[in-house]
């Protein structure tokens, strides 16, 4: 059996979503998850070999994209902020939100063959996925009443 840290234990069972997005902690977690989500899509649904690291860029715009990243607070270094959306979508897969399988289908349903003609391409690409993915984890933590709709005070 499998035992939990108090501290994982504590920020993966938050109500407070800054808590969650600067957890370093689920950041760790989150890259790993990210990194094969992306990997895997590539691989299984457009025949593209190789293990990709998820570019921060993207995922800074995937925090912007899924209007978490002004939680942040202004200052946030832009690492940080990448950061942030890895610990969400670790935030999201422990409490399970979602399957790996059903992150990977959004990323088959979200991105096309063209995306990867060039890197510019594919980071954009790769941000409006991620960000669609942050936006649906967001959603399914308000209907399961586990975060409050913290966005809506911006």
């Amino acid at each position: 059996m499998i035992t939990k840290s108090s501290e994982f234990e504590t920020v993966v069972n938050s109500p407070n979503l800054r808590k969650v997005l600067e957890s370093r902690v689920l950041a760790q977690l989150g890259d790993f998850l990210a990194n094969f989500i992306y990997t895997s899509v590539k691989i299984i649904h457009f025949s593209i070999p190789g293990s990709v690291h998820v570019w921060d860029y993207s995922l800074r715009n995937a925090m912007d994209k899924a209007r978490l990243r002004s939680l942040m607070g202004k200052k946030t270094k832009p690492d940080r902020v990448a950061d942030a959306a890895e610990a969400f979508i670790a935030y999201g897969y422990y409490n399970q939100y979602m399957t790996l399988d059903e992150m990977i289908l959004i990323g088959r349903n979200n991105l096309k063959p063209t995306d990867f003609k060039s890197e510019k391409s594919e980071k954009e690409a790769c941000g409006h996925f991620f960000g669609f993915l942050l936006e649906k984890i967001y959603m399914l933590a308000l209907d399961n009443l586990k975060i409050k709709d913290d966005r809506s005070t911006r």
